[in-house]
């Protein structure tokens, strides 16, 4: 069989737990859900050479974003050029050690720990010697830090940093700047051409095989569990998954107590992450606290109102609307509504692709008070409210991950197909 394709007789959905017979698919298409929509497979034309390609590259731009300046300005005939590395030494030297480790996972620790095991993986699948506990040990590695890669996230923080720097002094943009541009599209690049069902099926070879009964059913209704690691289908007394090792549950146990949980600590958490003063800006001798709004307004009154609109978004309303929604979904979970189930689902899926956009705030502060250090002409500081907001984010993307999704659909009776199984990709 051809590399590009992809044969497994039996998965369920992870969102839904609904069974499905996967057809031979061939390279270009992909695989959905029938009830909930969700995309269960991507099949990708040449997705080797391809992955190789992009990973690759991805680190040789990382590695040059790495070796020469990344941001420089002028003010007042004082001028600063720091490279990327020196932006996370300046934090730990002002003890913003915390804020420091943060960044550097989120934009070199992960990044790199993903890319390199993909690279390895897909090197696997021509070289047998790896052991398959090696293989799988790294795709447990791919699968864990996937949620939390936002270099993307950093890259739009620059952005936003270097129009609010740009009324106080010049920019200048070192080549590391345009590296990591390409570093940030090529890494992105990889996270799409990886398919976690995919990718388990190259390292470790076909889940169980099954035989399921019409109509589709749930897996739980047919006596079977979905991993949601590696996409395998097991016997309903299975503890751990046979082709990937992890545990294995039927529904994620104390889903919704950790859910909520989470929720509470972040809204506790938000409160001074918008009371105390997230950055501090010391002018000719003067020293400003800046909250979050006062960021938003200081922006505003600049004119800039697209990023001001975007860090309003970003940093006040999608943490509430996120612990809001995510908080009404536990409740639906106890006390289910007519409301559409698809409906409930959409909220879920929107919920967690952009609360790690809320990280955008501080990765402005991070690079600013990278940049910005010139003694009593100007100068700029992390605000204790830094690491509260960070807090708010941070325990908010958790509760995404524990929610189990499966449990919105427990109470559904039929099956109502929403989109044809196997189509082109978009």
């Amino acid at each position: 069989m051809s590399d590009s394709l992809f044969y497994e007789s039996v998965t369920a959905c992870d969102e839904c737990d609904l069974l499905h017979r996967i057809p031979p698919l061939k390279a270009g298409e992909r695989f959905k859900c029938q009830r909930c929509g969700h995309v269960l497979l991507n099949v990708y034309e040449q997705a080797n050479g391809r992955i190789l390609g992009a990973s690759s590259s991805a680190i040789l731009m990382l590695m040059l974003a790495l070796s020469f300046s990344f941001l420089g300005f002028s003010s007042n005939g004082a001028e600063r050029t720091v490279t990327l590395y020196e932006i996370i030494s300046t934090l730990i030297a002002q003890d913003f050690l915390i804020l420091s480790i943060i960044v550097c996972l989120a934009l070199f620790i992960f990044p790199i720990v993903y890319l390199s095991s993909v690279l390895w993986l897909v090197w696997s699948f021509h070289n047998h010697n790896v052991s398959i506990e090696l293989k799988r040990s790294l795709m447990r590695w791919v699968v864990a830090v996937r949620p939390w890669l936002m270099v993307d996230v950093f890259l739009v923080g620059i952005l936003v940093a270097l129009i609010k720097m740009n009324s106080l002094a010049d920019i200048d943009l070192g080549l590391s700047f345009w590296a990591f541009c390409a570093y940030v599209v090529l890494l992105i690049k990889t996270i799409g051409l990886v398919d976690r069902r995919w990718l388990w099926n190259k390292v470790a070879g076909s889940g169980p095989n099954h035989v399921i009964s019409e109509p589709l059913a749930s897996a739980r209704q047919q006596s079977l569990i979905g991993c949601h690691f590696c996409g395998a289908t097991l016997e309903g007394k299975a503890h751990h998954c046979s082709r990937c090792g992890h545990s294995i549950h039927s529904r994620h146990p104390r889903s919704l107590i950790g859910c909520i949980a989470f929720l509470i600590a972040a809204a506790i958490m938000f409160v001074p992450a918008n009371l105390f003063p997230i950055m501090l800006t010391t002018f000719v001798g003067n020293t400003e606290p800046s909250t979050i709004m006062g960021g938003v307004f200081l922006l505003w009154s600049l004119g800039s109102y697209p990023v001001a609109l975007v860090i309003f978004l970003a940093s006040i309303v999608v943490p509430v609307v996120k612990i809001l929604s995510l908080s009404w979904l536990c409740w639906q979970c106890y006390f289910p509504s007519e409301r559409d189930l698809h409906q409930k689902v959409w909220l879920y899926r929107i919920t967690e692709v952009v609360g790690r956009w809320s990280m955008i705030d501080i990765f402005v502060v991070a690079v600013l008070a990278g940049l910005v250090q010139m003694g009593n002409l100007i100068s700029i500081l992390p605000g204790s409210a830094v690491l509260s907001f960070a807090a708010v984010v941070i325990l908010t993307m958790m509760a995404a991950n524990m929610f189990d999704p499966r449990l919105l659909w427990d109470n559904a009776k039929t099956v109502t197909p929403t989109t044809n199984a196997v189509d082109g990709k978009e």
